[in-house]
């Protein structure tokens, strides 16, 4: 036993060891100069080993004491969290903060166990604050973005789910802050999040139903903004760049004793590369954590986003190789989108004892929909959204054991129109097509078991639950005085359970190896049964079956040297009654379920840092997407068509991105170049029509200045180039119909992604 003396020698040494750690994690976030100066020395090596000897020892002593101490009178315990940045000084398997962690408070739940997750770096965002979060995304494995209608608007794949959709993203969750933004009919939209707001974005890829509900199919992506801690003030920031790129943004935080606020506020603007895609976009973020107490926390949040953007038409074939940044027929139509979405919610954190926290959150989120396109359709969509969670830590026999156990109440309304364009140039509404409102429900629960069997290695077991009620009212409305209105109903329920076991290996802090089997379902949503599936105008599609999915993995993520870290995984996925997007005439999308499709591939990762201030990175995914029982039919006479074998249409094979960035921190300068690769890929289900493959490379300088006055702490300038050579090419593609080629060729298929583009900008730090 060791005696009290010993215990407060230690103690000591952890307290002034601990501050000069906490320093170090402040010059590496604000003091880059003195970062470096931290990071030099065998001395600091020595003494980090000593810290973390004594660190073991001290919590040795600690769960000794709480064995013998009543329940009652047991100390609450609190994990310290090890950000991405920080693992590269202490040395450690980086920890990510997922949407199931505490996100008010310092207390800190591990992430779960036996996933395949990644986050970028906070240097992503903070030396490329220019247009979208693709720019920072797809340094990830697994993870594609690619443009939709709309400036910030990208569809997100991983693992190929996501692929189909035209715009916004379906078949992943996400999550800002731990706040759910999918919507209950599975959309979420990438419109609400400002990339300079962000310090990094997490992603768990692989079905994860029984994590994150409905709709995970492909994963989770987790958004963080700055806290009001990071940014210690007020920020300005201003930028400018090609094609009348402008943005002006402001962002107010502070940390005080029991109160952490953050305030985040933008203006967006451009003409845009593709003619008839200028927009006006405004958001504002605000964010509340207030420690009501030592047990109890609450964080309020509040977002909104106001766009008015014009949206071009995607290209035949020929139009793209003519003149890729016409707009089509969009000007004819008078496309555009007068949208706005706002999120308001809030999340109680109450510590019940020492190893036990219940979480119960609450959110309203509104979207209102105004949109000219081949129709013109108005919607608006009232979400209300609840969720309570309990998680608790304790033992099975002398084994470790985490559990969790959460409940979920969501339903959205929806009230929509759908006019015929008349074509004029100014967006004119024609005759009625479609009334509909219609609700969906979900309620459900789920619970998960990580029980560590024996030292470092860990067994997780999970199980979600959810029935979904959908029930919508439809008048279908022909020409006047020919058809009379048409009404029709219909209301569905679905249950769904999505089973999911892990088990992780943890030889050395630095290597976590992993094998997991995890279920994903995803019911139909409005607009998915609100569409006729053979000509893909207001209709009905009532037959439609929710999509499930089960995915296989198997991974790596290992500190090979005390600057080489690399992540691999191979990962089966095998689709049931996937809904498919297909454009049955022209830009008119419908959707109908294939029976079975598989999605086979591997995820490689590296970040090499050789020297102080220098990394070198790198994100390849490899998918196989085929499917394996599927008759489909583009025309009623053409009959049915044997897809079996055939790729999955709009799902790239091959994506690789590498980055090499160098920083250097005594003078503030710092400097970066990026390429991606996206191989040709095809479009249609046939297989005889693809998109090109293409590579693009952009270049960033940097500069950073430390001002210390009264006036202004700090100001950071930044100037990229993207698509440095100018290169032409598709930037995304839509699944389209046509046996042939020279079918294929005749649909609308592409968006012209950004020529050679010029961008720079400077934040100052006041106050």
């Amino acid at each position: 036993m060791v005696s009290f003396k010993r215990v407060r020698h230690i103690i000591v040494a952890v307290a002034v060891l601990g501050g000069a750690v906490t320093l170090d994690h402040i010059a590496l976030a604000q003091e880059p100069a003195a970062a470096e100066a931290v990071q030099q020395g065998s001395r600091e090596q020595q003494l980090r080993e000593q810290l973390k000897g004594i660190l073991q020892e001290l919590e040795e002593l600690k769960q000794g004491r709480e064995n013998t101490l009543p329940p009652a009178e047991q100390p609450k315990t609190v994990t310290e969290k090890v950000s991405p940045e920080q693992s590269q000084v202490t040395g450690a398997m980086p920890e990510y903060e997922l949407s199931d962690t505490s996100i008010v408070s310092t207390r800190f739940q591990k992430r779960p166990e036996g996933l395949s997750l990644s986050a970028t770096d906070p240097s992503e965002t903070d030396s490329q604050p220019t247009r979208t979060v693709k720019e920072s995304l797809e340094s990830l494995p697994g993870v594609v973005l690619r443009q939709a209608n709309g400036p910030r608007d990208f569809s997100i794949m991983i693992r190929g789910q996501g692929a189909k959709t035209t715009f916004a993203i379906r078949d992943i969750k996400v999550y800002e802050d731990g706040f759910v933004q999918t919507q209950s009919d599975g959309l979420s939209r990438l419109d609400i999040h400002d990339p300079w707001f962000m310090r990094s974005t997490e992603v768990i890829r692989g079905a994860s139903s029984s994590l994150y509900d409905n709709y995970a199919l492909g994963g989770m992506v987790h958004f963080r903004t700055r806290r009001g801690s990071d940014i210690n003030g007020a920020e300005v920031f201003g930028s400018g760049g090609s094609f009348g790129y402008h943005k002006e943004a402001l962002a107010v935080g502070k940390q005080y004793e029991n109160l952490d606020v953050s305030l985040f506020a933008s203006n967006v603007g451009e003409d845009g590369f593709i003619r008839h895609s200028n927009y006006s976009t405004q958001t504002i973020n605000l964010n509340l954590r207030f420690r009501i107490d030592d047990k109890q926390n609450f964080y309020f949040k509040a977002i909104t986003n106001w766009l008015d953007t014009l949206v071009p038409t995607r290209l035949t074939q020929a139009q793209f190789t003519f003149d890729h940044r016409q707009a089509g027929n969009a000007p004819q139509l008078g496309q555009r989108r007068l949208d706005r979405r706002t999120i308001v919610g809030g999340i109680y954190e109450r510590q019940i004892n020492a190893n036990t926290v219940l979480t119960l959150e609450a959110d309203y989120d509104v979207k209102d929909i105004n949109q000219t396109f081949n129709q013109i359709g108005d919607s608006i969509n009232p979400n209300f959204k609840h969720y309570a969670d309990l998680r608790h830590d304790g033992h099975l026999f002398d084994m470790p054991l985490r559990s969790y156990v959460g409940f979920f109440l969501n339903n959205m309304e929806q009230e929509s129109q759908s006019f015929q364009n008349l074509a004029d140039g100014r967006g004119t509404r024609g005759r009625l097509l479609q009334n509909s409102r219609g609700t969906i429900r979900n309620i459900g629960g789920r619970f998960r078991e990580e029980l560590e069997i024996v030292p470092n290695v860990i067994l997780a077991g999970g199980l979600g639950f959810e029935q979904s009620m959908l029930s919508v009212q439809a008048i279908n409305y022909g020409p006047a005085g020919v058809d009379p209105p048409s009404p029709t109903s219909a209301s569905r329920t679905f249950t769904n359970w999505a089973p999911e076991m892990a088990l992780t290996w943890k030889p050395t802090e630095a290597y976590r190896h992993w094998v997991r089997a995890s279920t994903g379902y995803g019911i139909p949503g409005f607009g998915n049964v609100l569409r006729d599936p053979v000509t893909g105008l207001p209709g009905t599609n009532f037959n439609l079956k929710p999509q499930k999915n089960a995915n296989f993995e198997i991974g790596t993520e290992s500190k090979l040297t005390e600057t080489l870290t690399v992540q691999l995984v191979g990962f089966w996925t095998f689709f049931k009654d996937e809904l498919i997007a297909r454009a049955v005439s022209g830009t008119n999308v419908a959707t109908v379920n294939a029976d079975s499709s598989q999605y086979r591939g591997i995820e490689a990762f590296y970040d090499w840092r050789p020297m102080t201030g220098l990394r070198l990175s790198g994100a390849y995914t490899h998918i196989e997407a085929k499917y394996t029982n599927f008759s489909d039919q583009i025309n009623t006479a053409a009959g049915f068509l044997v897809r079996d074998g055939k790729n999955v249409p709009n799902v790239p094979t091959d994506v690789f991105n590498s980055k090499i960035a160098y920083d250097h921190w005594p003078t503030g300068w710092g400097a970066w170049v990026e390429g991606s690769y996206y191989n040709s890929y095809f479009l249609n289900n046939s297989n005889t029509f693809s998109i090109p493959s293409y590579v693009v490379a952009n270049v960033n300088i940097h500069k950073n200045f430390e001002l210390n006055n009264s006036w202004f702490r700090f100001a950071k300038f930044f100037f990229e180039v993207d698509n440095i050579a100018d290169k032409k090419y598709a930037a995304s593609g839509q699944v389209i119909v046509g046996e042939t080629p020279g079918q294929a060729a005749l649909q609308q298929a592409f968006f012209a992604g950004y020529g050679r583009a010029f961008y720079g900008g400077v934040t100052l730090g006041l106050f």
